[in-house]
């Protein structure tokens, strides 16, 4: 795998499936999509050989958060670990299956998609949050354990909003394509001593990357080493500086033993997506029963490609962060580690999983 650390020189742009017109406000989403990095490093190697890159990647992993001052990678929260309400602790607690019927309610009647609900059971009034968790911190959560507060930003921590004008342009050359067509954007500014970390896969057997003499690791990685060492990144195209290294992020997470662990808990790491009828959660997995799902909601992903012929694709997915509880049943031998369901096949990068102990 090749490794990029992305470090933005100015404001950026993620736009998402949400329609705007104009006088309207675009506000950037975070954490950006994954083909969104996919299509920079592309455009990168495109520019330079002009060959078809619509089928030089074979994976990609992110895009994560990356601290500078410790080192350490930061992945999106975990979307069953809660603080206190309205701010009134700066505590964490980590959501579990109800084992037992309540005296208020009876777990199996509340109104989720045919599962049981996770709950906090304590005095605390708890609320969800949008944030990412350390390394260090979610492998806690990987084994059954509870993460710290310390280890775990939220965001606005990492990026501050900043509102600018902007004017609509031609999606292909980049020219402006009205005169009237001006609007305000919510561009997101990372923090000092934040940056963007993203993982590719490439496909190796395809032909235009050995047209292009660069088909094996270390070609790959000679070609991005040459100045300068800049991407273009979001709707408006920014510059961005990176490092690149030879580097496998299976390393970064250990695997927890699920030995007597019946029921474990699927992180989906990038946005999630699927092809059934409505198109935001799965109806069932090989090998396993579902018994929760929980999230922070869902995002339009949205892609605009020639190379793909797609024009303006949109679909719905469920936000990074977001975890499945599911029964393993005693024949399933799937790998779930940094793996990825099945998934619209567009979407490049979407539907990454890890696994934990679930009780």
């Amino acid at each position: 795998m090749i490794k990029f650390k992305i470090k933005p020189y100015d404001v950026l742009f993620f736009g998402s499936g949400k329609p705007f017109n104009a006088g309207d406000t675009a506000s950037s989403i975070f954490p950006p999509f994954p083909h969104t990095f996919a299509s920079a490093i592309c455009s990168k190697i495109y520019s330079e050989f002009k060959i078809d890159v619509s089928k030089i990647l074979k994976e990609v992993y992110g895009p994560f958060l990356y601290n500078e001052e410790d080192k350490k990678i930061y992945f999106p929260k975990p979307a069953d670990i809660y603080t206190g309400r309205k701010g009134k602790d700066n505590k964490i607690y980590v959501l579990k299956l109800p084992n037992k019927n309540y005296k208020l309610f009876n777990p199996e009647n509340t109104n989720g998609p045919g599962v049981i609900l996770p709950v906090y059971v304590g005095e605390e009034e708890v609320e969800p949050f949008d944030g990412f968790i350390s390394q260090d911190g979610l492998q806690k959560w990987i084994d059954g354990k509870e993460p710290e507060r310390n280890e775990i930003v939220k965001f606005k921590d990492i990026f501050d909003y900043e509102n600018r004008i902007g004017i609509r342009q031609d999606i292909d050359s980049h020219t402006v394509k009205a005169q009237d067509g001006l609007y305000r954007i919510d561009f997101l500014r990372l923090k000092e001593k934040w940056g963007f970390v993203f993982w590719v896969e490439f496909n190796f057997n395809n032909d235009e990357l050995k047209k292009a003499g660069l088909d094996d690791e270390s070609k790959i990685l000679n070609f991005f080493n040459k100045e300068p060492k800049s991407l273009k990144l979001g709707g408006e195209m920014k510059n961005a500086s990176y490092e690149v290294s030879i580097n496998d992020i299976r390393g970064t997470l250990k695997q927890p033993n699920l030995e007597n662990n019946k029921i474990i808990k699927i992180l989906f790491l990038t946005p999630a997506t699927f092809d059934n009828v409505n198109g935001i959660f799965p109806q069932t997995i090989s090998g396993m029963k579902i018994k929760s799902i929980i999230s922070n909601g869902f995002v339009k992903l949205a892609i605009n490609s020639k190379n793909l012929n797609l024009e303006k694709y949109i679909k719905n997915a469920l936000k990074p962060g977001s975890v499945i509880y599911a029964e393993i049943d005693s024949s399933s031998n799937q790998n779930l580690w940094f793996s990825t369901f099945k998934r619209t096949n567009n979407f490049i990068g979407t539907n990454l999983i890890i696994y934990s102990k679930g009780g």
